[in-house]
């Protein structure tokens, strides 16, 4: 608009000079050629020349005028161009600049996302550390604490600054002088900073145990800062506790272990008073063990460390020196108490054994004294209580041996998995079948022995697999095999029934070889084994069961031919039923006499 009107402004300049000049010249030449001449012709010429001159002048001054305006739109068209091509490369650099902006725009967004991400990453590692960090400005007193402090904390966050008297204030009372002298020794001593101390939550009152290490920051401007880190370390601190309380004591009854035991010994100084020293041994813990199974034998265990607990001074140390062996110290004791310490754990040992137990509780029990002890006199000390313990365990092993032999038996039949007259009538047949073959009189009594024990091992058999009314699973039938290994070794622990032992261990045997324990076949079986095989099922057959009911007569004749050279000895079954007939025979001849003498 501004050039336009310029260009305007310049027309209207030309034109009016031409106008002026037009009539200036006009005026002026007409004036000058009338003073010239009057003739009309000469006038005529004159007007002539004059309109050449007028237009010959007029076009050089309009020349001139009109070049010189071309020069400015010239100049004008050219500062333009200039200004537009400044105005491309402003352009151009404005949008290279704007591009740029964009890029790090861009880049700066990534940045900030994956500022982001790292800083959930870390929040994430330090919840799963139960780590926090955190930093104080000692000039501004002002702290400042990661999200997973304040979940250590329990304190709801509002902001990312923590007030220090709001944390200090969570430490528990007893721990406190202990951090704040921490604290002190850091700041003016630039000391080292690890404190383990215990807050109790916020949110909820937990008590936790905190571990926090920190540093002293220098900055450039002199201001000082506390960089620290918080652990929870709860679950460490009672596993260590844990950790340290095994490698005291025992895991089973909760005493002392033999390596706390030794260390005790070792210490007891030369001029200490007299030293109360027993030593005792549960009788038949691996029996137990074998036949009602590990959990119980640890209930045993545990039955007899409560007995001592109870029975000895709260000084004392009892220990757990070995699988069914126990050492107890008395400090500083007269004989006497050492006496009177033995007579009450024999008493408690009483009181138990009057609750009902499958198995009583036995000790052997040996104690000796020591007066100023030194390492060595304590030593032979041990010695000779022990020698005592294994004196005293000789006396009464027979004795415990059979009893608890023969309660296993009533605990066995107490279970009601022995049938009413079971026993009775396997011995009466095996008895008959003894006869029948020729055996002697010691064998007939052996061949009695083992048909009354030679499931003594189910003993050790859970109920639900002993009354277990449909047929048992591959796991539940390898339990109820160990039947036979379980009463060969209870067998083998009682003097009364050790003979027999082998026979307990083999009556499951058959006689294609496809039995248990040891599939032996034919007469690699021991006869007594094969005689009570076919005893045993019959009678089984006879009577209801769990799983089954009582067959018929026929029925059972059957099953025995069926079975014979498979299960049963091929040799012994048809003796067996001559047996059977033999006895139907003279019931029958018993009964018609008996009602002929009454007629």
């Amino acid at each position: 608009m501004l050039i336009k009107n310029k260009y305007t402004s310049e027309l209207i300049k030309i034109c009016l000079i031409y106008l002026v000049l037009g009539s200036v010249w006009i005026s002026f030449s007409d004036r000058l050629a009338n003073l010239i001449s009057d003739n009309k012709d000469t006038l005529t010429m004159i007007s002539t020349y004059k309109g050449w001159f007028y237009v010959v002048v007029t076009g050089v001054v309009l020349y001139y005028l009109l070049d010189k305006m071309l020069k400015k739109i010239e100049l004008a068209e050219t500062t333009i161009l200039h200004n537009n091509q400044e105005l491309v490369a402003a352009h151009q650099e404005l949008e290279a600049t704007n591009e740029e902006i964009s890029q790090q725009y861009d880049e700066l967004k990534s940045f900030i996302g994956q500022l982001r991400i790292n800083q959930d990453r870390l929040n994430r590692a330090q919840a799963i550390a139960h780590v926090g960090n955190w930093d104080l400005d000692l000039g501004t007193k002002t702290m400042w604490a990661s999200e997973e402090a304040y979940r250590i904390y329990g304190i709801e966050q509002e902001s990312s600054y923590l007030a220090l008297k709001k944390a200090q204030g969570l430490v528990h009372p007893e721990d406190r002088t202990l951090m704040d002298s921490a604290l002190s020794r850091l700041i003016h001593y630039q000391d080292k900073y690890d404190v383990i101390y215990r807050i109790n939550r916020e949110s909820d009152g937990v008590e936790r145990v905190i571990q926090s290490v920190a540093i002293i920051e220098h900055s450039e401007d002199n201001s000082r800062k506390i960089l620290g880190v918080i652990r929870d370390i709860t679950e460490q601190h009672l596993a260590e506790k844990q950790i340290r309380y095994f490698a005291d004591h025992d895991a089973v009854t909760g005493l002392y272990n033999r390596r706390f035991f030794e260390q005790e010994i070792s210490e007891i100084s030369e001029n200490a008073d007299t030293i109360g020293i027993l030593i005792c041994d549960v009788d038949g813990l691996k029996l137990i063990n074998d036949t009602m199974g590990h959990e119980e034998g640890d209930r045993y265990l545990i039955s007899c460390a409560q007995i001592l607990t109870e029975s000895c001074p709260l000084n004392s140390i009892i220990a757990r020196i070995g699988g069914d062996e126990f050492a107890i110290i008395l400090k500083d004791v007269k004989a006497d108490k050492i006496t009177e310490t033995y007579s009450t754990i024999q008493q408690k040992v009483g009181e138990y054994n009057l609750q009902t137990r499958p198995i009583p509780l036995s000790l052997s029990i040996g104690s000796n004294h020591c007066y100023s002890c030194g390492r060595e006199k304590v030593s032979q000390a041990l010695k000779e209580a022990e020698e005592k313990m294994y004196f005293n365990k000789l006396l009464q092993s027979q004795s415990t041996r059979s009893g608890t032999v023969d309660l296993l038996m009533k605990t066995l039949e107490a279970r009601d998995y022995i049938t009413e007259g079971h026993t009775d009538r396997l011995q009466t047949m095996v008895g008959e079948m003894a006869v029948k073959i020729g055996m002697n009189e010691l064998e007939k009594s052996k061949l009695s022995l083992f048909a009354r024990f030679h499931d003594i091992g189910k003993v050790g058999i859970r109920d639900v697999i002993l009354f277990k009314p449909g047929k048992l699973d591959i796991e539940e039938f390898e339990e109820m095999k160990k039947h036979s290994e379980i009463g060969f070794r209870i067998a083998n622990s009682s003097p009364d029934l050790g003979h027999i032992s082998d026979f307990i261990l083999k009556h499951h045997e058959w006689w294609n070889g496809q039995g248990y324990p040891l599939r032996l076949a034919g007469e690699e079986i021991p006869l007594e084994c094969r005689i009570l095989a076919i005893v045993d099922a019959y009678d089984s057959m006879s009577n209801d069961r769990p799983y089954r009911k009582a067959m018929s007569y026929p029925e059972r004749i059957a099953e025995l031919h069926r079975f014979s050279g498979i299960q049963f000895d091929p040799y012994l079954v048809p003796v067996f039923i001559d047996m059977l007939e033999e006895m139907s025979r003279e019931t029958t001849l018993s009964a018609i006499v008996s009602e002929s003498s009454k007629s």
